[in-house]
């Protein structure tokens, strides 16, 4: 999970569109535990992305 948040942290920064694949293909992986923490934190930081996008 460090390696998502990491790369989340990136995407934050840069904006790189291939990243952005990446993460989200990778939360949509993660849909089954959308009600565990982290899973909800990674959730609401890519909506964050997309809205700041």
């Amino acid at each position: 999970m460090a390696s998502l948040t990491e790369a989340i942290v990136e995407l934050e920064t840069t904006r790189g569109g291939g990243g952005m694949n990446i993460v989200f293909g990778a939360a949509r992986e993660l849909r089954p535990w959308r009600q565990e923490p982290f899973v909800a934190e990674v959730h609401d930081r890519l909506l964050g992305l997309m809205t700041a996008a």
